[in-house]
């Protein structure tokens, strides 16, 4: 199924945010240029997760539902520049304009959850197959995420002191990495690993066990209740149990020596796993410390959010973009640099990891002192490469006859 141009306006929105998440990242591994402001490193973050991620997530869903014309591909243009706005907010450090632009991106996100459960109810939600399931599921739990995380900074430019229970930044950060990106990229490795129109008993046992622990989760960490986060874990692990039966012999049989975008998705499942073993590891340092996050090792919050930024959902998005213009003739640029993409991001996702559970994250080095400078410049120099790369043949798959006639 050839994806509609609005798919290929979305992954290109998202790989131009995500160059700034990537710059960013190795300034801040570096230390090139010193300590970067918490402005700066917020950026960092929400460039990654809204602009790269969810603007790839959104391109995912318009070409799961075979969604196409001018108006969907209009509406991912202003949910483009309304996420870059929104990023460009945290970067300015003016809470008033983080709380309207949030607002923004807040509709914005609404209005993909509904577009996604609109497309779902035409089709039946008792018919869909377990990859949209799981995609509209993501969403729902991105939507509560994201309400969550606007209302924070809402407070902050009206001067509120944010709660300690709810613990509010815990239960964003919680919905938006345990529950959102764990759902959706399960969802789409399984569509592109085990094909479409797929329901059973045992995918739909797993999307419902990862969706309801992903909830249960961001409310087991947002109010500090030791026994929901502990039932949270059970469900999480029931579902990535079921993922691995059901398609991780798929994964492990990809095709590794050959440049595409399949081995990318098959990656990410066990990075996948490694998230849920790191998430459980960080429940229990969170359960040790009576739930006073400042006691939690950042090396051990950084692994945990690489291992989901990059190592599940960045090779996930490459793997759908190179997928989405392999049948693009005009599109194959720079063919030498797809193997090392995948091996310089996954070598370089990994290794990042491993120093940072093992040594630290060398919040206080210099530029250069600390080995996590160089297991980050290789993810991130990866990382660019591969946004150079893609979006050079997003655009020109987009301008190719064949876009003008290809159905969506």
């Amino acid at each position: 199924m050839t994806p509609d141009k609005a798919v290929y306006r979305a992954f290109q929105f998202g790989l131009g945010i995500f160059g700034l998440t990537a710059l960013l990242g190795l300034a801040n591994a570096t230390r090139i240029f010193g300590a970067l402001s918490s402005d700066t490193l917020l950026t960092h973050l929400h460039s990654g997760t809204l602009g790269w991620i969810t603007m790839g997530v959104i391109g995912v869903a318009v070409w799961m539902f075979a969604g196409s014309g001018a108006n969907l591909s209009r509406n991912v243009m202003l949910s483009g520049l309304a996420t870059a706005a929104y990023v460009l907010a945290f970067w300015s450090g003016n809470f008033p304009a983080r709380a309207l632009f949030g607002a923004l991106e807040l509709l914005v996100i609404l209005y993909w959850w509904w577009w996604a459960l609109s497309q779902a109810r035409r089709e039946g939600l008792g018919r869909i197959d377990v990859p949209k399931l799981s995609l509209v599921l993501g969403l729902t739990i991105l939507t509560i995420g994201a309400i969550i995380g606007v209302t924070i900074q809402v407070f902050l430019a009206l001067g509120i002191k944010l709660p300690t229970s709810p613990e509010l930044i815990g239960t964003h950060a919680s919905a938006q990495i345990g529950g959102y990106l764990v759902l959706v990229s399960a969802g789409i490795a399984e569509w592109r690993l085990s094909g479409p129109g797929g329901r059973t008993r045992a995918g739909l046992a797993q999307t419902w066990a990862l969706f309801l622990g992903g909830l249960l989760l961001a409310i087991g960490v947002g109010m500090n209740i030791a026994p929901l986060q502990g039932i949270a874990t059970l469900f999480q692990v029931i579902g990535i149990v079921i993922v691995g039966v059901r398609f991780g012999l798929k994964a492990l049989m990809a095709p590794w020596g050959e440049a595409g975008g399949t081995r990318h998705i098959a990656i990410a499942v066990p990075f996948l796993v490694l998230g849920l073993i790191l998430e459980i590891t960080f429940l229990a340092a969170i359960i040790q410390a009576e739930g006073d996050f400042t006691k939690i090792s950042l090396g051990m919050i950084h692994a945990l959010d690489h291992s989901f930024f990059i190592g599940v959902m960045t090779n996930v998005l490459f793997g759908m973009i190179l997928i989405a213009t392999a049948e693009q003739a005009a599109a194959r640029a720079w063919p030498w640099a797809d193997h090392v993409i995948f091996w310089g991001l996954n070598l370089g996702a990994a290794s990042f990891i491993a120093v940072l559970l093992t040594v630290g994250s060398g919040y206080n080095a210099g530029p250069f002192q600390h080995p996590v400078a160089y297991t980050a410049s290789l993810m991130g120099l990866s990382a660019l490469l591969g946004i150079v790369t893609l979006s050079m043949r997003l655009g020109a798959a987009r301008r190719s006859p064949q876009m003008a006639t290809a159905p969506a």
